[in-house]
């Protein structure tokens, strides 16, 4: 059984082996409207930065029911990323939208600097699974937990808690973590538990593997 892929932030890096300045210089020289520069913005941003690492702020015009937005690419080695987008307007985008504007971003700007520059352009799926965030053993175990188990009692009920444990434990060795939010988006969106314990789960889930890692430094 094949998992339902859930909606996600999308993440921009512009790899390059040649220099940030060189990527600077060609994205700035394809900017133009709907897109603008703000200099002001990216000034303030450079004399809040701890290290000398270059920032470029643009800003994107509203457009269809996506307000106005700033974005922002932090400088990575010799590229940059993209370290937030962030509504003029409102109070936040939602992921929906801010990954429309990364998108737009992307084909209006980026990709046509990256053919001038030489620069790679990385973006990521705007869908991904519980297998993307998990190894097999740990994403194996919290299926078998969640199809199983009660899920008006979570993890009470002795056989649904070694199955829990079991995940925990293998999660606890794995290589790839989930993060709280990941894990409870996929209980609720995915395998449909309520609100309330996708919750408590994700507090054990967070405690349990705190507690597994401060065990194994004790007897090292």
């Amino acid at each position: 059984m094949t998992d339902k892929n859930i909606e996600v932030f999308q993440n921009l890096h512009l790899k390059s082996r040649l220099s940030a300045t060189s990527v600077r210089a060609s994205i700035l020289a394809q900017v133009q409207a709907p897109w603008h520069h703000d200099l002001e913005r990216e000034e303030d941003i450079r004399d809040h930065a701890v290290d000398d690492e270059d920032a470029i702020v643009l800003v994107r015009d509203a457009f269809d029911d996506v307000d106005e937005s700033g974005l922002v690419l932090w400088q990575e080695g010799e590229g940059y990323k993209v370290s937030n987008i962030v509504p003029r307007n409102v109070g936040e985008l939602g992921i929906t939208k801010y990954n429309t504007i990364l998108r737009d971003f992307v084909a209006r700007i980026a990709q046509p600097a990256a053919r001038v520059d030489g620069f790679e352009v990385e973006l990521s799926s705007p869908h991904q699974s519980l297998d993307d965030w998990l190894d097999e053993e740990p994403a194996t175990a919290l299926r078998r937990f969640s199809r199983l188990a009660n899920k008006s009692t979570g993890a009470a009920h002795p056989m649904d808690r070694d199955r829990w444990y079991a995940f925990l434990i293998a999660t606890h060795h794995a290589s790839k973590r989930l993060d709280t939010d990941q894990l409870v988006r996929w209980l609720i969106e995915v395998e449909h538990w309520s609100e309330d314990r996708a919750h408590e789960l994700a507090i054990d889930y967070e405690f349990a593997l705190g507690l597994l890692e401060q065990y194994d430094q004790s007897r090292s």
